[in-house]
């Protein structure tokens, strides 16, 4: 139920704007500034990167399923549109996940992590309680392995205590959900002689189907996330397995490297030769920096009158193609120039 919520409501924001394999590449969080740009400008933050395991084609799969049940439709440019009776559907129809707990934009890079940090310190502190190190992990990654160890050696001498305090704090945040969502969440923890449930456990155990089993602990620990930050005092165990997460820099490495150069008062020309990149590139990483920076100077890259036209264009469509935008405006406005006032309009 999950699942088809949200691909229905990206369908609905993006109505004929995009094409089916957007939405795709927004669930999985692909790291285009095409794909970024549209969680921005379509207001789908929320969903970007919230189903990274997403395999094409059970994508598809579902979407032809919601064609031949006529809650969407496809139109000349193979853009997903709701029908009435789709839309009729997101009225009735609640989701087994609360929407609002998503937040892909934000937690995309650490809600994983974080999971499977307390999935493995769990596991730990409670096979080393009943004097057993020799479970096989349920985690077996360097990044996460070699955390637990260091938080291992540091409580090891008081496990008991510190197993009963995060015990403490995960009852109390999960009496903020509802019993079914808590079960999952509870049901895929692993302890002594226990092994969390797979997503096939859980969709049976449940009644759910099996795709909506990833979006459903990711929407849990979205929110938890949310919860954890807004209560710290409350978590201080959750909330130090929490901030010690990497730090994701909003904008990609590359545009990061742009930005410098573009502090040294470089020009996107120069910047190319520099980097030795394409100019179209570095615009790319112009409409990237400019989807976060809201002290963009918009006005040193097309002037006032030009960034009055395209949001006019915009205003008239109601829509945001490029290819429609440019028709309306002057043939020297560029498609560069239109991009890069849509990233920037967005954040004002």
């Amino acid at each position: 139920m999950s699942f088809d919520r949200i691909v229905i409501s990206c369908c609905s924001q993006f109505k004929s704007g995009r094409s089916v394999p957007a939405i795709y590449h927004l669930l999985k969080g692909k790291k285009s500034i095409q794909t970024v740009q549209d969680a921005h400008i379509y207001k789908l933050d929320n969903f970007y990167g919230v189903y990274r395991s997403l395999r094409k084609y059970n994508f598809d799969e579902r979407i032809d399923k919601l064609l031949a049940e006529g809650l969407i439709y496809l139109d000349d440019d193979s853009s997903a549109i709701p029908t009435p009776l789709g839309n009729d559907w997101l009225q009735k129809n609640s989701s087994n996940i609360p929407l609002h707990y998503f937040n892909g934009m934000k937690y995309t890079g650490s809600a994983t992590l974080f999971f499977e940090r307390l999935v493995l310190l769990v596991q730990t502190i409670t096979n080393s309680g009943n004097n057993n190190l020799n479970f096989i992990p349920v985690v077996d990654k360097p990044m996460v392995t070699n955390w637990v160890k260091k938080q291992y050696y540091v409580i090891k001498q008081n496990q008991f205590n510190f197993l009963h305090q995060l015990y403490d704090e995960l009852y109390s945040l999960l009496n903020c959900f509802h019993e079914q969502e808590a079960g999952m969440f509870v049901d895929s923890l692993t302890g002594f002689k226990h092994y969390g449930m797979s997503s096939y456990q859980l969709a049976a155990n449940y009644n759910l189907k099996l795709i909506d089993i990833p979006l459903a602990l990711t929407g849990i620990i979205h929110y938890m996330l949310f919860m954890i930050e807004q209560n710290s005092s409350e978590y201080p165990l959750l909330l130090s397995i929490k901030d010690d997460l990497p730090k994701a820099s909003q904008t990609s490495k590359s545009a990061t490297k742009t930005k410098e150069l573009l502090n040294r008062l470089y020009t996107p020309d120069e910047i190319a030769v520099i980097r030795n990149l394409k100019l179209n590139t570095i615009y790319d990483h112009l409409v990237e920096i400019a989807l976060y920076d809201k002290q963009f100077p918009l006005e040193k890259y097309i002037n006032k009158q030009a960034q009055q036209d395209i949001l006019n264009a915009v205003g008239k469509l109601k829509s945001y193609k490029l290819k429609e935008i440019k028709q309306e405006i002057s043939k020297e406005i560029s498609y560069f120039q239109i991009r890069l006032v849509l990233a920037v309009e967005n954040i004002t």
